[in-house]
Order: C-alpha cells, then structure tokens, then sequence
C-alpha cells in the first residue's frame, strides 16, 4: 500500500509490482484485500483476477483482459472524457477487440488517455490496476483446448503477450497508474522478469514475510468458530497442536485452510475425532518443502472408499472444466448407478466442493496445489494416474454412455435430450478408435447430434475417426463410423467425397477444423434451400 501510494518518490520509481510466491502462500488473498482496500479509498483504477476454476469461462482466457480493465476505467468520473474517447474509438472501429492485445492497450486506453489529459487534475484520478492470477491464464480460448502440448504453448504465449502489453503500458508516460501482478513464478513469468530486472519491483512470498503469524491467526479464530458450533470445551486443540499445524504449514496458507475443511467435515464424524485422525497422520522425518501438504493430500483421498477411481473422477473433471461442461452434464457423465458421485467423492468435500450455495451441481477445487500434486508421480507416488489412463478412463466413460444411450445411472437431474445433445457434440474428442462400435452407436449418435452443429460435427468425426488409420488398413472404429457417416449425408443430400477423394483421404487425410474449411472439405452439408434435416424421435 505504501508503493501504491507514495511509490513515485522512490529512488528508482517503478510502475509495475510482481506479487509472486509458491501454491498456497496466499497471493490472491493479498491481491483481494489490496484491492478492497484500494476501491474503500479511491485508488483502484481496475482490477482482473484470473481463475483456472471459475464458472466463468471469461476469466480464464487472455481476450477479456484489456476490455475488463477499460471498462473499469471509463467508470471512473475523475476521469474527465475518457469513457467519451473510448466509446468513440469503439464506434468507429467495432472490431477492435479482436486485435492483438498491445494494439487493444494503445487504441483503447493509450491514446484515449492521452487526449483526456489536460481535462482533469490527476491528482484525483485512482491509482492501481490489480492483476491477479497470470499463471492461471490457459490461452485465447476454447479452441486452445487441446493436446497438453498445444495447450502449454498457447497458455505460455497468452502469458507473455499480457506481461508485454501490461509493461508497455506502464512504460509510456501518458499511462498514470501502477500495476500489481499476482502469480506463481512460472519459468516464463520468471524469464520475463529476470530478463528486465529494472521493470518491476518483485515480492516473493516467503519467510521474511512471516507467514507463520497470520496462518497462526488463522487457525486459532477457526478452531474458536468449530468450537462454538460444535460446544466443545475450551481446552480442545490446545496450543502445542496449533503449533504443529503452523509448523507442518511450512507457510502455506492452503495447509492451513484444507486442514480446516477437513475437520468440519460432518459426513466423516465430529471435529474432535477428525482432528486425532489428521494427528495420527502427520509426517514430520520428510525436509521437503511440499511433504506435510501432500501427506494430508494423501491421507485424505484415501478415504475415499476408492482412492484411485476418486483421482480418476477429478482429473475427468479438471480435463472437462477447461472448456467449461456444466457440472450436472459431468456428474451424469461420470455416474453408472445413482449417488456414486457420493460414494467416490463424498469423503473429499475438503479438496474439491460438490455443490453450490443453492444444492445444485457444482465441482469446485479449493486450490491449484491439489492438481500439481496429483501430476507429480514424486509426489502423489501410488495415486499417480498417468495422462494415457485418464484417456482411456474418459473413453471409457463416453464409450459405456453411448452403448446404452444415455447416462447409465438414470440421473433425473436434466431431460435426456439435454444431456445427450451436449454429450453428441463433445463425443468427437473422446472416442476410443480401438474400441467396438456398431452401426446402431453411429445412427444414434447422427441422430441425437444438435442440429445446430451437425454441419460441423459430423464432418468433424468424419475426419477425427480416420487420423490414426494406416494408408492400407483402417481400423475397425473407422470402418463402422465412415461408412455410417456417408450413408446418412448421402441420405440427407449432402455433399459426400467422391471416389478418388476417399482414395487420396487414405494417403493425405483430410484436416478439419471448426467453421474454417467448410467449403474445401469434401464432406459438407448441403445449401439451405436444399437441406432437409433428418430428426429422430423427440
């Protein structure tokens, strides 16, 4: 708060401010109370806070940073003209929001600010702009969504394209405020730093900072709180275990907080047993910084009933969220007979939330360090499920559902169309090409796709099913889906390749892609005045 306020009277003035530190040091706690405190005093300009696990699919891409922040901006009326300049570059050119985020920042803040300059006392105007998160940025949008190769490089030039903007913005001096990123010191976050180590001042989040205190504050108020509900006398968890806590926290805050979770957990008994069961568990003959988080990482999927279908369930579930699956679609997914969502996920209620305030649907990860843990085979050791059997968990998964035409626990929390429309237009990504499809699965899977999407799923599946069949053989999968394919298109009065396509198709396979290629694809529906659309039964 100092450097926001006073921070120009430095002996090397910097605008720009990186909050960095390990999961679970408590960034985004900070970032929250900073800007709390700024908006109370009139000196939050703006603010972004990131979210890899939000319901909305909006803070996790880079494309509505620029246009949040400015937003923000014009509302302010110390800012004499700006929300006018804005409107007016908005109005002449309307596609600017597509443009490359440092073009946004000169046409959409920049130059706005630099000709409302003169209309106002800036000493009035506010003062900081919080960004919170970075690392959390997965890309531009859903279609970044791919192989895990793909998706690192679109999230590491997502990163480096909103760290470019945000340093040139504060480099030129029409610009007035200072900037505060938030985020864990990811290699390229790092580099970008350490390559200009005279653009930002940096806070590492570490002892010096005392940690201990607040995570000591922290749980005594809470153990105060379980006490009260719960009537328990007063000498329960006494300090000594308050000690060992802070201790096995090793600073971080996420320690602190699952350990809280965990112990008012009423589906596993009360606090007082709940505690003897998380000191039993406590593992102290191990230096690594990590070790007591992932000891009670550890110690709490155990008790799922089973520990390595639960980890199964919340990498399926984490994979999906990228692209933003509501939650009843993912629990009706995941299910083969009702209340299994309970019986594998029941006893984690302290890692990943079940429901939102209302009772509905809703899975929620407290925080990132579960994710990187269950990653670390070093770290996770006998929960560590590999990449390649999520796959084939996930296939699976799409392959039972599709057998039997729907969910297969019979769930009644949406109509069956609504889950099988949503499940036709993402089968295409999980479809085990090796497994035994027949062409009954084809017809009510062409049936059930949503009309709206059928010019692009189709020709999709056409393409996808055929990408790991060899020039002379294809494999089983893709003889029953093509062939079901082009008997329901020609059927339907599409466009379907010819011969001589089909033949070049088995040396040089045919790429699809979303919306773009639809006129050179030699599969494609047909004009509108022309189309009939087959429909199953309602």
């Amino acid at each position: 708060m100092s450097w926001i306020r006073h921070g120009e009277e430095d002996d090397t003035p910097m605008n720009l401010l990186w909050l960095s530190g390990p999961a679970g040091s408590g960034k985004t706690a900070i970032a929250g109370t900073i800007a709390d405190e700024c908006y109370k005093e009139g000196l939050l300009a703006a603010s972004f806070f990131f979210s890899a696990f939000a319901g909305s699919k909006n803070r996790r891409w880079k494309k509505p940073v620029i246009p949040s922040l400015v937003y923000r901006l014009i509302q302010h009326k110390y800012i004499v003209g700006l929300k006018e300049a804005v409107l007016t570059v908005i109005e002449d050119d309307p596609m600017v929001f597509e443009r490359h985020l440092d073009q946004q920042l000169e046409e959409l803040v920049l130059k706005p600010l630099r000709k409302v300059a003169g209309l106002s006392d800036r000493r009035h105007w506010p003062e900081v702009i919080i960004v919170d998160g970075l690392d959390e940025c997965q890309g531009n949008s859903e279609l970044d969504v791919g192989a895990e190769r793909d998706s690192q490089e679109s999230r590491t030039t997502a990163h480096k394209e909103i760290l470019s903007a945000l340093s040139r913005a504060c480099a030129d001096p029409s610009f007035p405020f200072r900037i505060v990123i938030a985020s864990r010191p990811e290699p390229v976050i790092r580099h970008f730093f350490s390559t200009s180590p005279d653009l930002a001042l940096n806070i590492f989040l570490d002892d010096r900072y005392d940690p201990d205190s607040d995570i000591r504050l922290f749980l005594e108020a809470m153990f105060s709180d379980i006490r009260r509900r719960f009537k328990l006398p007063s000498t329960w968890a006494p300090r000594h275990v308050v000690d060992l806590l802070v201790k096995e926290a090793s600073g971080q805050f996420i320690y602190a907080a699952t350990v809280i979770r965990f112990l008012d957990n009423p589906r596993q008994g009360p606090p007082q047993k709940q505690l003897s069961r998380l000191l039993e568990w406590r593992r102290l003959d191990n230096a690594e910084p990590f070790a007591p988080l992932d000891a009670l990482y550890k110690r709490i999927l155990h008790t799922s009933p089973d520990h390595v279908l639960s980890v199964k369930w919340l990498l399926l579930i984490y994979g999906h969220s990228s692209v933003n699956h509501p939650a009843w679609y993912l629990q009706e997914l995941l299910e083969s007979y009702p209340g299994e969502t309970e019986y594998v996920l029941g006893n984690l209620t302290s890692l990943v939330g079940l429901a939102d305030e209302q009772g509905g649907s809703r899975f929620r990860f407290y925080h990132k360090s579960l994710l990187d843990f269950l990653g670390d085979p070093s770290r996770s050791s006998e929960l560590y499920v590999d990449d390649e059997d999520v796959t084939r968990f996930t296939q699976k998964r799409y392959y039972d559902v599709l057998r039997g035409r729907g969910p297969q626990a019979n769930t009644t929390y949406t109509p069956s169309r609504g889950f099988t429309g949503h499940f036709c237009k993402w089968f295409e990504r999980y479809t085990d090409r090796l497994a035994r499809y027949s062409s009954s699965d084809v017809e009510w899977w062409l049936t059930e796709v949503p009309v709206e999407s059928k010019d692009d799923d189709i020709p999709c599946m056409f393409a996808s099913i055929h990408k790991r069949c060899r020039w002379y053989h294809c494999l089983p999968a893709c003889d029953v889906w093509r062939k079901g394919i082009l008997q329901y298109c020609e059927r339907e009065g599409w466009r379907i390749p010819t011969a001589s396509e089909l033949f070049q198709d088995r040396f040089k396979k045919f790429g699809y892609m979303y919306g773009a290629n639809k006129p050179e694809y030699p599969l494609r529906d047909p004009p509108p005045r022309l189309q009939t659309r087959h429909q199953g039964p309602s």
